[in-house]
């Protein structure tokens, strides 16, 4: 019987952080209270809403100047991103490349974002995306000797939820719906994390199901079985632009980690 995982332990700055989650309507004060709690989130912030993509005028110097800068929704997602590198560093024992990993991460939450229609909040959708994996981000963080076992059966048999069975007793999409029930992830989130490898449980697990099947068309890998596949005709339309604002989401995060 595989050894039983736990539920990972947040600092408090990355409890309420988190909580944004469940604030749809966040205002800026609250958006401020949260990048005070950690000098990353503060720092992450300002460096996006200097940077070449916020198209700045004039530099900005302070969080409140920040979150004004890039909007509610673009600052959350920032204070999520930062929050979720910071919280599993430990993953480079694992054999998981880890760079693309966050590739994969960041890539299904923008493509979701654009995928994202009717009922599918579009923030939402770039959320679920980030923390999809967080199954397997726990898991390679807890035990990464453990889960470098995974990696190398799953490169061998290209199926890495049965070899996550096979050492774990459970795949990182179970466990990642339950780490996402634990924390207090508002329920469609949950379930789309539990769900995003069969994208029927909901119209938010179909959002992340195609924006994965779109990141591996483009060449972007899982971090686990390697590349995607050869990027196809309709990802090369436009593949640039998309990939440079991945690698700069990448990059900040990163950094401010």
């Amino acid at each position: 019987m595989p050894a039983a995982l736990e539920v990972p332990a947040l600092p408090i700055a990355y409890v309420r952080a988190l909580q944004l989650l469940r604030e749809p309507d966040a205002e800026i004060d609250q958006l401020v209270r949260v990048g005070n709690d950690d000098p990353a989130f503060a720092a992450a912030l300002i460096r996006l809403a200097n940077s070449a993509e916020s198209s700045p005028l004039s530099r900005v110097r302070t969080i409140r100047g920040a979150v004004v800068r890039l909007g509610i929704p673009e600052a959350r997602r920032t204070i999520v991103g930062v929050t979720l590198k910071k919280a599993f560093r430990g993953v480079g024992g694992s054999h998981i490349d880890e760079r693309e990993l966050w590739r994969h991460l960041v890539a299904v939450g923008m493509l979701a974002d654009e995928l994202a229609w009717g009922r599918v909040d579009y923030g939402d959708a770039f959320t679920a995306g980030l923390l999809h994996d967080i199954g397997r981000l726990a898991m390679a963080a807890e035990d990464p000797k453990r889960y470098g076992q995974v990696v190398l059966m799953a490169r061998n048999t290209g199926d890495t939820s049965a070899a996550e069975h096979h050492f774990f007793g459970l795949t990182h999409t179970d466990w990642g719906g339950s780490i996402g029930r634990h924390w207090g992830f508002p329920e469609d989130i949950v379930e789309a994390i539990a769900d995003h490898h069969g994208g029927e449980v909901n119209g938010l697990s179909w959002v992340l199901q195609k924006a994965r099947l779109q990141a591996s068309a483009m060449g972007i890998g899982d971090g686990v079985l390697g590349g995607g596949e050869s990027p196809d005709a309709a990802a090369a339309d436009a593949p640039d632009p998309v990939l440079r604002k991945i690698d700069s989401f990448v990059h900040m995060i990163q950094k401010a980690a």
